[in-house]
């Protein structure tokens, strides 16, 4: 680690050199991934262009102040404004002036045109006078004024802009119903993002992309899981929150057409900005609980008899803000904390002939395990951020976040509690920015810290494990592991505005990525118990598997660590042009490099090349391109991303807005995915295949079985008699392997509707190169079986039982319809509504795995076929809404409808091996609002807020009924069908009695209690 750091040290005097050149070098830019911008016209009070009026910007909170000045056409540029509430005030060069509050948001470039007022008469003293942007009275609150601005109350509305990206508030984070406070399920307020909630694994996904192809970024800080699947650091498997929601101002979520700025994420991205101090003191507590008894009984708990499991949820938590001293340094801090206690039911699913013979040759009952056992969860975030406001021109921004967590989990179904395990995560990140804006530029420089610890614990690591298959998993989880992320980012953006109708932005980062594995996987052994007929196969008639006996063992036959450092470099150059007062193009590119991408300094083994060269090449397969000596491993220099969109305004008046784009989106792969040829080589996990009589089954060797093999000393003793049993797996990765790449194409028309704004836009999306795992052992010249017994023999003689080639060959397309309607809740209006409707087909090649890493069953992904991509639905309306009641009561509501995921079904009727499978399609049954959707879950609250001691402090009691009318939401069908089989198997229907799990919790009431002030 010391090696490392001493590299990052370098790469790091080397970065800040080169970013620092770049701001004295190039044309000024700044990224808007946490800063907004406001661009318009200023006019005299005769229509006339106002050249050379002074636009002024001050921060209501922090008094911070932002000029501009308009220019020949009297349009101009506000650039790097911070999120929150500004008074533009604007002077013309002959005394007219006018002056409005406006609300900008996280990432937007809103249009604000500004027509002067004539001077008024100088009021009597002690009058006061309030003047508006265009001289007449001032907008009733909620309101417009006449077309020259799009504002719902003070919130500026964006409309002329290409990308296809929703908004996400405050008031409605802090109102809208949620299970559990994670931010990120707000995202599913966005067309075409789906949010899992799932009780063991949060996450979203967009479009056809897997999980992993998402990007979240707080305050410019990316959370990007770059060891494996998830998307988000900290998020894969865990009940967790990625970030404190109390530390969370607003969000915006990216689904298509995002600029050049935005890097790593072939789908949806979000990207957040933490609260601040401001010239107040500002703070609030809050607590929610929710338990059992508050809980309606899961309906297939129900279904099975089980009692009612255990259920406890209690999230709690404080904030403060404020001056340190005033207009100059801020301070703010949170502090969240999530328990959650919750019971996880052990019942098997066996057969009754099953259970007998498991305990017949087991000697252990069933009923030892089954039962319902409380998982617990607990997590702790910690927030603190310092700002500093030297003068007008520059702020400075230090913070951190500490999210830490325990999470015992991994037991459920046929999975015994001493089976599982402590999933320990820890994530880290520091922050430093620092933005200076000029008279005509803006410049962003970001310095940035993450560490990411993932570190999953078995309760019972001396144990071995037993599966037995379909009736029970006991003994301690198979293994133990310990990742981690360290991540050094160094970024400088900048936005110049000195050229007439033209933004440009330029900027760089540099990202040097620390990697460690720990995993000890297998260190005690892993036995697999099989019940099945195997007569009449042609290479062995007496092989049939029962409960005596296991049917393999896998066992750690190493204890290494992996250490592996990758410097990823990303530039890119944005030009928005305002070509006419209606017409925008925003014209962008951006180029990514990796410089260890592929594991680069891997040298292939001496017998694992000779293995390799062993096999046939194929069309899919190149031995020699499997071969790494070391220094052929070339990074990927060809992530060239092109990015256009447009956006033009056909009255000029903001009402009705067509726009689109094209663009290409890279990603990365996993370094779990590209790692593993190593893994395996310094942490071999030996498969030991056992039989009655020795005699190879399915055309690979098995041992007789011995009960001294039933320890990890008797399998090593095995190994040591025998050393063709016990082989590795040989995993390999393609050497010129390409990272994961996403075509998007859009179109679409926006449309001002009385206080809605109306989208209507349509989606095309295209995804190559995903990484998955091959068979290179396959019979008939590398199209047939899995297992070529010749093949298998001389791979064997080598020192591996077979092969896996990593293949980039798994592919994406995404086709949808978005529509929204949206209308901005504000005090004046008292109510505002939101709808999201998807009406969309996902789809992809290879495997039905969530997370597509092996697709083992055909030699290539295509050989699948188009199928159904995970959480593929054709229709998806997400409705939110709030309104003010009387007596100040506050009602809300998220309310999802679905027409149900489509799930995919194998056939092997007509044989298990490639070609002979068929893949179809099923449906869930629609059983909800009389047989029009499948998904139905209606999420309500009722808040009552009053003040304690004035004006300035609010006390909020509130009551969330979470999925209201108790929709089931079925999903886990039939996912295979064989005709041919004795007795013919039949698919069953897709129906309430054989869903075998729901995708949302049963009814729950949960209280909440809260103090701002």
């Amino acid at each position: 680690m010391k090696t490392m750091m001493t590299a990052a040290l370098r790469a790091t005097l080397a970065t800040t050199t080169i970013l620092g050149s770049a701001a004295i070098l190039s044309a000024p830019a700044a990224a808007q991934t946490t800063t907004a911008s406001i661009r318009g016209q200023v006019t005299g009070p005769d229509g006339a262009p106002a050249a050379g009026a002074a636009v002024t910007a001050v921060n209501t909170g922090t008094n911070q102040t932002q000029r501009s000045t308009a220019d020949g056409n009297g349009a101009f540029v506000l650039n790097g404004l911070r999120p929150g509430q500004y008074r533009i005030t604007t002077t013309a060069t002959s005394g007219e002036t006018a002056e409005r509050l406006v609300i900008v948001s996280i990432g937007q470039s809103a249009t604000l045109d500004i027509r002067l007022a004539a001077p008024a008469p100088t009021p009597a003293s002690g009058t006061e006078t309030e003047t508006t942007i265009d001289g007449t009275p001032p907008a009733a609150p909620g309101g417009g004024d006449g077309g020259e601005i799009v504002v719902t109350g003070n919130r500026l509305v964006e409309v002329k802009t290409s990308e296809i990206a929703t908004n996400i508030t405050q008031e409605q984070i802090r109102t809208l119903p949620q299970t559990d406070r994670n931010f990120l399920s707000f995202a599913a307020l966005a067309p075409g993002v789906r949010y899992n909630d799932s009780e063991t694994n949060k996450g979203f996904q967009a479009g056809a992309s897997a999980a992993s192809q998402v990007n979240v970024f707080i305050d410019g800080v990316s959370l990007k899981n770059k060891l494996r699947e998830g998307g988000v650091a900290g998020q894969q498997n865990s009940r967790g929150n990625p970030f404190g929601q109390l530390a969370v101002q607003e969000f915006r979520v990216l689904t298509q057409n995002y600029k050049a700025e935005y890097e790593q994420a072939g789908s949806a991205i979000i990207t957040s900005v933490t609260k601040s101090g401001t010239n107040e003191f500002h703070g609030e507590v809050f607590g929610q609980y929710t338990d059992r008894s508050l809980s309606q009984t899961d309906y297939i708990v129900r279904r099975r008899g089980d009692p009612k499991p255990a259920f406890e949820r209690k999230q709690y938590g404080a904030s403060l803000g404020g001056p340190i001293i005033k207009d100059k340094l801020f301070f703010f801090g949170a502090y969240e904390g999530n328990d959650q206690d919750r019971a996880l039911i052990v019942n098997s699913s066996g057969e009754q002939a099953a259970i007998n013979e498991f305990e017949q040759f087991s000697g252990r009952r069933l009923s030892e395990f089954e039962g319902a056992f409380v998982s617990p969860f607990r997590q702790d975030f910690y927030f603190g951020k310092l700002t500093l406001t030297p003068d007008e021109r520059q702020v400075f921004d230090l913070s951190f976040s500490r999210r830490q967590e325990t999470d015992i989990q991994g037991f459920d179904g046929n999975v015994s509690y001493e089976s599982a395990e402590n999933k320990i995560n820890t994530v880290d990140t520091y922050l430093f920015k620092w933005t200076y804006t000029g008279d005509s530029f803006v410049n962003e420089f970001n310095a940035n810290y993450l560490s990411y610890i993932f570190n999953p614990t078995s309760l019972n690591p001396d144990l071995p494990s037993f599966d037995y298959a379909g009736v029970i998993v006991f003994g301690g989880k198979d293994s133990t592991r310990r990742e981690v992320q360290q991540s050094y980012t160094f970024r400088n953006d900048l936005t110049y505005t000195g050229l007439d109708t033209h933004v440009f932005k330029v900027g760089g980062r540099v990202e040097i990525t620390d990697i460690e594995f720990i995993n000890n996987a297998y260190i005690q052994p892993r036995y697999t118990f099989n019940r099945a007929d195997n007569a009449g196969t042609p290479d062995d008639t007496s092989d049939d598997l029962t409960f005596a006996f296991p049917s393999e063992a896998r066992l750690g036959l190493g204890n290494g660590r992996i250490y592996g450092s990758n410097t990823q470099v990303g530039v890119y150059a944005q030009d928005d042009w305002d070509v006419t007062g209606r017409l925008q193009l925003n014209i962008g590119v951006r180029w990514d490099y990796e410089t260890n991408a592929k594991n680069n300094n891997f040298r292939t083994p001496d017998n694992a090349a000779a293995a390799l060269r062993a096999l046939p090449s194929t069309f899919y397969f190149d031995p020699e391109n499997y071969i790494s000596t070391g220094n052929n491993r070339k990074p990927f220099a060809g992530a060239i991303a092109p990015r256009f969109g447009f956006s033009w305004d056909i009255k000029d008046d903001q009402s009705t807005v067509i726009f689109g784009g094209a663009g290409r989106y890279y990603d990365r792969n996993n370094f779990n995915n590209t790692v593993d040829e190593l893994s395996r080589t310094i942490n071999p996990v030996g498969v030991f295949r056992f039989s009655p009589n020795g005699t190879p089954r399915r055309g690979l060797p098995t041992v007789a079985w011995n009960p001294s093999y039933l320890t990890r000393d008797g399998l090593l003793t095995l190994l040591s008699t025998q050393p063709e049993t016990g082989l590795p797996e040989l995993l390999a990765t393609k050497n010129n392997t390409k990272p994961p790449v996403n075509d998007q194409v859009s179109f679409g028309i926006r449309q001002r509707v009385g206080p809605f704004q109306a989208s209507l836009s349509g989606s095309y999306q295209r995804g190559r190169n995903g990484y998955t795992y091959l068979f290179a052992t396959r019979q008939n010249g590398g199209l047939g079986a899995p297992n070529d017994p010749a093949l298998l023999s001389t791979v064997r003689a080598l020192g591996y039982q077979n092969v896996l080639i990593g293949y980039d060959g798994l592919d994406t397309r995404y086709k949808a319809l978005f529509f929204t309607l949206d209308k901005t809740y504000t005090e004046a209006s008292g109510w505002g509504l939101n709808i999201a409707y998807t009406l969309g087909k996902a789809e992809k090649n290879g495997a039905n795995d969530v997370f597509d890493l092996f697709s083992l069953d055909e030699v290539v992904p295509d050989a699948y076929g188009w199928r159904p991509s995970v959480g593929d639905e054709r229709h998806r309306v997400v409705l939110s809404g709030i309104v003010d009641l009387p007596l100040g009561f506050k009602f809300s509501t998220i309310t999802t409808l679905g027409s149900g995921s489509a799930y995919n079904i194998v056939d092997t009727t007509n044989g298990t091996e490639p070609g002979q499978r068929e893949f179809r399609v099923g449906y869930p049954e629609k059983n909800c609002i009389k047989g029009l959707f499948a998904f139905c879950e209606v999420n309500l609250t009722l808040a009552k807020r009053f003040s304690i001691f004035g004006n300035s402090d609010s006390f909020e009691a509130a009551v969330d009924v979470l999925n209201a009318f108790n929709n089931k939401n079925f999903a886990g069908f039939d996912e295979g069908i064989n005709l041919s089989a004795t007795p013919p198997d039949t698919l069953r229907p897709a129906d309430a009695a054989n869903a075998t799990r729901v995708l949302t919790l049963p009814r729950r009431v949960q209280f909440r209690l809260g103090y701002r002030f």
